[in-house]
């Protein structure tokens, strides 16, 4: 089990992990949010957010298929069940940011929910 997330914290659906907070959401290419399929026809609805300390990257960083032009991207994972969240991007010369599968992610109650 994760450690509570702080109220309005945007935590992982399969474990409750704090992933990141609605204050780091970002719009990148002029829209937070985007649909795209991946080359195996799968579809997600991600969000983009400048920073996800809860989550964990990892692979290698590849900039084939890559949903941004310029960015490399790596699976993120929940830091606490390891679930799929999203992905890390990166591109040289602009900030680094994660863009998160919205289904995936659910607001952590308040706090006198905890």
């Amino acid at each position: 089990q994760a450690d509570p997330a702080p109220a309005g914290a945007l935590c992982c659906i399969t474990c409750g992990h704090g992933i990141t907070i609605p204050a780091e959401r970002i719009a990148v290419t002029g829209s937070h949010d985007h649909h795209f399929v991946n080359p195996q026809g799968q579809s997600f609805y991600i969000g983009c957010f400048g920073a996800a300390p809860g989550c964990s990257p990892v692979g290698t960083a590849c900039q084939a298929w890559s949903w941004f032009p310029g960015f490399a991207w790596q699976v993120a994972l929940c830091g606490a069940c390891r679930a799929h969240l999203g992905w890390r991007y990166r591109g040289a010369g602009n900030p680094e940011f994660h863009g998160l599968i919205l289904e995936r992610l659910v607001e952590s109650p308040p706090d006198e929910y905890h």
